[in-house]
């Protein structure tokens, strides 16, 4: 119990651990020095021993356990708030990407292509929606009239669509299916070659499941860059925003089935059992039984009949594997384990010969904490410890009317044999409310802390995503989506702008951190004078990519202004594979300069000032210019250079 008490208190458990030896050995010493038990004197102390060691690591295991919720909840909060505002950051920026791309991408390429009269409606349909969710953005978590909405777009599409949905979406997954199932029906109206589409699935308050399904000319999925915004971003991407996951199945000629799943998260249980502190409770638990079953078979010359001692032993052990590995206790098996323990405990007790001592003669009594401690752990239930303090009267009661023994005088006898079982389980359970109570306290701080942060991201983060949406979509793009929503007729002229914007802002989804104004203003220019322009690259541009990122953008700029008609301009910007460094090719024709020779001294790039630590190698021939930066830090290896002009 001092060593219970010791590791209760904090103090570190092998101190316990130690003076429960010390005392053991002091014990088994004077033991032995009375000659009282014999040979069996360490064996008794060994048992004791164990058994203080049973409860000194059950009480770490519960202070440990603790101690880690405890230390879990103050280590994690910086690293947890950097966290929690970074991915509420990228959800709101993917969201507003995947807005772009399925909204207003939408809603200016069908405007383009608007040859025909029968494409203006559509295309004013898709213009009034884009606008719709770029003003309203608190309307985008309603899950009212989901199956409509879907209705709608496959109409807007013009595909025949079979749709059997139950349920709704619930409101914190509402716009992730909305966009990733918007989608993928767009991908069957563009790419599958059939107008029929299938549209099943169930929606609940713990999980979902939409499968779009079509009978189309289908495609290899793993020839599909991540980099594509369709299905890596507004699909995949946008289920695992929301905790989902989206799977693609599909193979060329034979269709394509798109399954969004979604489960409500659940809160992972503490496993005490994997603590070492518990682990080494249970092994001083066995160790004590066995210890007391060596000593009291061979001990036991008061048996009458060994058949009847056999017999309950073999019920006793029964009981006690039961209690500690029978799956879902309820109350019916805990009845019948302690009613078991109880008759075996009876039939052994009045097969003995009993005198007045108490001595090594109720070794199985002991065995009752195998059951009773166990079943008070697992179930948290203090019932279990009244009904081991009434097993010695019941038992003692059993035993002297099977005999006609003194009830009184067996019970008062008697009474230290069941000490263990009744304190022990009444430890067992009082120490797992506790846990159970510790753990709950720092479950709901940690949760209300979380939720806490998780509240100001997110606002911090819809303030950050409103300024960018600002700075790219009140401009041009907004002032075509009005006109089209507004009716203007879609003249050549507004099918060219139309164009001209679609791509300016697919460079903002491709390209995001690398494009600046510069670039999309000689990126536009040099479309309009038609040339055709490809950027891409999501990779960042601070850090030790800052001066990487200021040549490319310089090097974009003076080819883009030099792209004349008919020219291909291609930008990419990956700094970092070793083997794909940013680069930028000009070829098929410029305007009226002129490349220059081999070594761009008078060329385009005339004046090309690359930052320190950064490296230009430029390839020219005729009207064709491709030029490739590496970094030349210090601390980048010689090897990573450039490849070579081959």
């Amino acid at each position: 119990m001092l060593g219970a008490a010791a590791a209760w208190t904090c103090l570190y458990w092998p101190f316990a651990a130690l003076d429960i030896v010390l005392t053991v050995t002091i014990g088994g010493t004077i033991l032995a020095g009375t000659a009282q038990l014999g040979s069996l004197s360490w064996v008794n102390s060994a048992y004791y021993g164990a058994i203080g060691m049973v409860a000194t690591m059950g009480w770490a295991a519960v202070v440990d356990t603790v101690r880690m919720a405890q230390y879990a909840d103050r280590s994690s909060r910086r690293s947890e708030r950097a966290l929690i505002e970074s991915e509420e950051a990228l959800a709101e920026s993917n969201r507003w990407d995947g807005l772009i791309h399925d909204k207003v991408l939408n809603a200016l390429g069908t405007a383009a292509r608007a040859v025909v009269p029968q494409v203006e409606e559509p295309a004013r349909i898709l213009a009034r929606d884009a606008l719709g969710a770029l003003r309203d953005p608190g309307a985008r978590r309603s899950s009212d009239g989901f199956v409509e909405q879907v209705r709608q777009k496959v109409a807007v599409l013009g595909l025949d669509a079979d749709i059997a949905i139950s349920g709704i979406p619930i409101g914190p997954i509402v716009e992730c299916y909305k966009r990733a199932a918007g989608e993928a029906l767009t991908n069957v109206a563009r790419h599958s070659g059939v107008s029929q589409v299938g549209v099943w699935g169930h929606f609940g308050t713990d999980a979902a499941e939409l499968t779009i399904r079509d009978e189309g000319c289908g495609f290899n999925p793993g020839d599909v860059s991540e980099r594509h915004h369709g299905l890596s971003g507004s699909v995949r991407r946008t289920m695992a925003g929301c905790g989902g996951r989206a799977e693609v199945i599909s193979s060329p000629g034979h269709g394509t089935t798109v399954t969004m799943y979604w489960q409500q998260p659940r809160t992972s249980k503490v496993l005490i059992g994997q603590l070492p502190a518990f682990r080494m409770m249970m092994g001083f638990f066995i160790l004590s039984l066995v210890i007391s079953l060596s000593m009291g078979v061979p001990c036991s010359p008061y048996v009458i009949n060994w058949h009847i001692e056999d017999l309950g032993l073999a019920i006793l052990v029964l009981a006690i594997f039961g209690a500690m590995l029978w799956p879902r206790l309820d109350w019916w098996k805990c009845t019948l384990l302690v009613t078991a323990t109880m008759f075996a405990q009876i039939i052994m007790l009045a097969n003995l010969r009993l005198t007045a001592e108490v001595e090594w003669q109720e070794w199985f009594i002991g065995f009752g904490l195998g059951v009773f401690a166990p079943l008070a752990w697992r179930t948290r239930n203090r019932r279990w410890c009244v009904v081991a303090g009434l097993s010695l009267p019941v038992v003692t009661a059993g035993a002297a009317l099977m005999r006609g023994w003194g009830f009184w005088w067996l019970m008062a006898s008697r009474a230290s044999s069941f000490t263990f079982p009744v304190v022990l389980s009444m430890a067992a359970a009082w120490a797992a409310k506790s846990m159970d109570a510790a753990l709950a306290t720092v479950h709901d701080r940690r949760e209300r802390t979380f939720q806490a942060i998780r509240r100001q991201a997110h606002a911090e983060a819809v303030r950050l995503e409103t300024e960018r949406r600002l700075a790219t979509i009140e401009g041009a793009p907004l002032l075509i989506l009005e006109r089209l929503a507004g009716g203007v007729p879609i003249d050549a002229e507004l099918r060219r702008e139309c164009a001209l914007l679609e791509v300016s802002m697919r460079d903002l989804l491709v390209a995001p951190l690398v494009m600046d104004d510069a670039m999309r203003r000689e990126f536009r220019s040099a479309r309009e004078r038609g040339a055709k322009v490809v950027v891409a690259g999501r990779e960042p541009v601070d850090g030790e990519w800052a001066g990487l990122a200021e040549a490319f953008r310089e090097v974009c700029v003076k080819l883009a202004a030099a792209a004349g008609a008919g020219s291909r301009l291609t930008c990419r910007w990956a700094p970092g594979s070793h083997f794909a460094q940013p680069s930028v090719a000009l070829s098929g024709g410029v305007g009226s300069t002129t490349v220059g020779s081999g070594d761009d001294s008078d060329g385009v790039l005339e004046g090309l000032a690359t930052p320190d630590g950064v490296d230009a190698q430029i390839i020219a021939g005729g009207s064709d210019v491709l030029v490739i930066l590496t970094s030349t830090a210090p601390d980048r290896p010689a090897d990573e250079g450039a490849p070579g002009a081959g």
